[in-house]
């Protein structure tokens, strides 16, 4: 595989989305929301139980908020890759540039590759500066008011480090087939949604088990590592050039 010839992709649908309005405002609308709101809510919650809880537990409490409120940030590349990844061969047809990419001289993987990149290079970028947004509000707080930096802590750095990436390469390559195989944006969005909810079920439920956190964040990575793996052979697999360029008229 020629990683130059996925570059190459990579920066024309990162180019093509920096012109999209609707794909720009939606990638950072959500981390700043969740980035700045998040913490706020958190530190009105933690500023009305001050007075009735000693400092080890008020303390062992913000922790385990904080560590609820990281797995949130897993929920933005598992959502954003349907706005983004949907438009990865939808879009080239509106933009008129389909055929041109399909003929070109990439092999499959070398074009699904570009195209999951384009997706997964914002995604993971705003993430990042979500979660940063969210960690400076948090310790700023909890260092005035604890005398303790909050973050980073272990289970913050599974999470960021091995969930999220794991999470938004799932959604990327499943929103990449699912755009491979529709030619109707809206559709392509819709099915993509769908395919994350299981994800999203799951961040949902590991959220709700502090105690259980680190055991739940490794289970649920080597879940998603597999799911990836098969998600990767299975575009591979189903990814027919020769269908959407016959078909999609």
């Amino acid at each position: 595989m020629r990683l130059w010839k996925s570059w190459i992709v990579t920066r024309k649908d990162l180019s093509m989305f920096r012109k999209n309005r609707y794909i720009l405002y939606s990638i950072i609308a959500m981390p700043i929301f969740i980035g700045v709101v998040l913490p706020v809510i958190f530190i009105l919650a933690l500023g009305t139980q001050s007075t009735q809880l000693s400092h080890a537990q008020l303390v062992a409490g913000a922790q385990q908020i904080v560590n609820m409120g990281t797995i949130y940030f897993v929920l933005i590349p598992s959502v954003l890759p349907s706005i983004i990844a949907s438009y990865s061969f939808v879009g080239e047809k509106i933009e008129k540039s389909l055929e041109p990419l399909l003929a070109t001289p990439t092999t499959d993987g070398e074009l699904l590759l570009g195209k999951s990149l384009a997706a997964f290079i914002p995604c993971m970028a705003v993430t990042y500066f979500g979660s940063a947004i969210f960690a400076i509000i948090m310790d700023s707080w909890s260092y005035a008011n604890l005398g303790v930096f909050l973050l980073p802590n272990p289970y913050w750095a599974l999470v960021m480090g091995v969930i999220s990436p794991l999470a938004c390469v799932m959604s990327v390559e499943a929103n990449v087939i699912i755009s491979s195989r529709v030619n109707d944006i809206r559709a392509a969005q819709q099915l993509g949604g769908l395919v994350v909810l299981p994800l999203i079920f799951l961040v949902i439920f590991a959220s709700a088990s502090a105690a259980a956190s680190n055991y739940l964040a490794f289970g649920v990575s080597i879940a998603l590592t597999i799911v990836d793996i098969l998600l990767f052979y299975t575009s591979k697999a189903t990814f027919q050039r020769e269908e959407i360029l016959t078909k999609w008229k």
